[in-house]
């Protein structure tokens, strides 16, 4: 929609990130609930410092794991750039 062009374009030029989610305490709820799939769509509009979203991507796959949902774990280890980024840092 023509509104989130218009604040992605203004985040942009003037380098400020508004970093708001519609419900802090809907998200929170999320975040306590382990609804991962709410959670990670509500970060991918905020810009949240790289080492903070190799934290939750990190939590999401050990989470996958304890459910023994290991091919997504695999999947998101293998195609998510956060979890890349952490590959590099760490091999």
């Amino acid at each position: 929609n023509g509104l989130t062009e218009t604040l992605n374009t203004l985040q942009n030029e003037s380098k400020v990130a508004l970093n708001t989610v519609e419900s802090l305490e809907g998200f929170t709820t999320d975040i306590q609930n382990g609804n991962w799939d709410a959670v990670l769509t509500a970060c991918q509009t905020l810009k949240l410092p790289t080492n903070k979203l190799i934290l939750l991507y990190e939590q999401v796959v050990m989470e996958l794991l304890e459910l023994r949902e290991t091919d997504v774990a695999r999947q998101m280890l293998r195609t998510t750039e956060p979890l890349q980024i952490l590959k590099q840092e760490e091999p």
